[in-house]
């Protein structure tokens, strides 16, 4: 426990003056998100990544210098997870009777994700590296870096598919809904938090508390299960 606490405290402390680029791409992504009144394709995070890349590529800083300087932002997305409990708390009550459903779909759903996106990747090449990069693409960044780095895949790599799997999670979905005739704001949070992580957490939110409640339970249950099941499931077949 002492060592885990030593080792974020040396993460915050490598933060340094780079991280100003880290905020300010993501505020002028929010102001244009909110200008376009939620559009996905103008979510924050499409439009302050390629910018922040632009600026660290014409400072020629290398990637490894960059993340260390944001260890203050890398700590905070555990504890920003895990605040994300809090809505979740309002809505446990019926949660009892509803718990075998989102069980069965947690369960199915953190599997296909998996065993797609490590198909996809042998699919397109039979290097272990890549396919290792991309297995955890749909848990929220956090799991999904700590899986990575136990597949021995690459941070670079897992952080841009998490990123654009978020993205196409909050594009398509609404219209996925809409052709299934989805309306339980409940179900919809659910698959939002399973499929894009916490990218459609937030997205959730915007539809209301309850939806956000819901998708904050999917996708912490999807991380902990796919915590579980990948590594052995990498190794067993891929690996």
């Amino acid at each position: 426990m002492i060592d885990i606490l030593f080792q974020q405290w040396d993460q915050i402390q490598n933060s340094s003056w780079l991280v100003i680029f880290s905020i300010i791409g993501f505020a002028i992504g929010i102001s244009m998100y909110r200008r376009s009144a939620g559009h996905a394709l103008l979510h924050p995070l499409l439009i302050g990544t390629p910018l922040i890349a632009a600026i660290v590529y014409w400072l020629e800083i290398d990637f490894d210098t960059y993340y260390q300087a944001n260890g203050i932002l890398n700590w905070l997305l555990g504890p920003a997870t895990v605040a994300l409990a809090v809505p979740l708390s309002k809505h446990l009550k019926p949660l009892s009777r509803l718990l075998p459903t989102i069980m069965i779909a947690v369960t199915f759903g953190g599997l296909f994700a998996a065993i797609c996106a490590v198909m996809l990747g042998l699919w397109l090449t039979p290097e272990p590296l890549i396919v290792s990069s991309l297995a955890a693409k749909s848990v929220t960044t956090p799991i999904a870096m700590i899986l990575t780095d136990q597949l021995g895949g690459l941070y670079t790599l897992i952080t841009v598919i998490v990123l654009f799997t978020g993205i196409v999670g909050i594009v398509v979905a609404q219209r996925i809904f809409d052709i299934t005739k989805l309306q339980d704001e409940r179900w919809q949070g659910l698959i939002l938090g399973v499929t894009s992580h916490a990218i459609g957490t937030v997205k959730a939110f915007e539809k209301s508390p309850r939806c956000g409640a819901f998708s904050t339970l999917g996708m912490g249950l999807n991380g902990i299960w796919t915590s579980f099941f990948l590594i052995p499931l990498m190794r067993s077949f891929v690996l």
